[in-house]
């Protein structure tokens, strides 16, 4: 059973993170869970006069500011049609202060908007949201601005791919997967990808042409089957599929087929991305569809 009580849903008011509102909305109705929209006034500079040289201090807002900044978060929060969003406005670092929040509520899941293929370079949320990826203590739902639209009234996820290339962080995936599949009676599809090997070295190639021996797609088939319970076969549609190629291409190529409303990632480590690094991160900038990243 998943257990998603608390939600952080950190917000610049831009259309990015609107987007990521409303689904961390639809996902509390579902799960019946508190969400904290959060709100990061990062420190400000203002400089000397070109007369003059230094900076000033860091600007400091006082409770009055503060006060008008929450106000238009709860009428920005208002807008998700959901009665018991918690607005909270502070300053400071916007990863830190993320962290810090994800840390004491403490926070089952963090939604975050993400720019898409432009990358995370815009706005206060953009280069955070890829520094959460692998710094937040929970796992973090990362929504594109293309995204569908949330639905309220609907489990938030149907069609859920879950990529595993059999590391711990992707086995946690795959349990994370196999609980939100499950509660939702949805359907489920567990993807392992064989990277072709240098074309320096000798392999053998198959009748259909792939660089991979039949042997091989057997044995990361049947160790896909056996990670599945049986419990989740009871209640959810589930499948697995081994493809050939680049990992984060194959991925994505699924996703598209299937028309996938979640993909699930494992991510190793809290310093990198590592194996699953590169792929993580062009999975969340170019998926169609919210990308869900688990922890070791």
């Amino acid at each position: 059973m998943t257990l998603i009580k608390t939600i952080l849903c950190p917000v610049d008011f831009s259309s990015f993170s609107r987007n990521a509102l409303d689904h961390a909305a639809a996902i509390g109705l579902w799960y019946d869970a508190t969400v904290t929209a959060l709100h990061v006034l990062p420190p400000v500079t203002a400089f000397i006069p070109a007369a003059g040289e230094g900076l000033y201090p860091p600007l400091v807002f006082s409770d009055e500011d503060l006060r008008q900044f929450r106000d238009e978060l709860d009428a920005y929060a208002q807008q998700s049609g959901v009665a018991h969003i918690v607005s909270e406005v502070v300053q400071g670092s916007v990863v830190r202060e993320i962290v810090r929040r994800a840390n004491e509520l403490p926070a089952d899941l963090l939604v975050m908007g993400t720019h898409g293929r432009s990358g995370f370079d815009r706005l206060m949320l953009g280069s955070a949201t890829e520094t959460l990826l692998h710094r937040a203590p929970c796992p973090v739902l990362t929504v594109p601005a293309h995204a569908p639209d949330a639905s309220p009234v609907s489990a938030p996820f149907i069609r859920v791919l879950c990529a595993v290339d059999f590391s711990p962080a992707s086995l946690r995936a795959l349990a994370l997967a196999e609980s939100l599949a499950g509660e939702a009676a949805a359907n489920l599809t567990v993807i392992h990808v064989l990277e072709p090997v240098s074309a320096s070295e000798p392999v053998a190639v198959a009748p259909d042409g792939l660089p991979v021996s039949g042997d091989q797609l057997r044995a990361a088939r049947h160790r896909l089957e056996e990670l599945v319970k049986p419990d989740t076969r009871a209640f959810a549609d589930v499948g697995e599929t081994v493809a050939v190629g680049k990992p984060y291409l194959e991925i994505l190529r699924a996703a598209a087929e299937q028309r996938s409303d979640l993909i699930v990632l494992g991510v190793h480590g809290r310093h990198g991305l590592a194996r699953f690094g590169s792929t993580t991160t062009h999975v969340v900038r170019e998926a169609e569809c919210p990308v869900l990243t688990v922890q070791a």
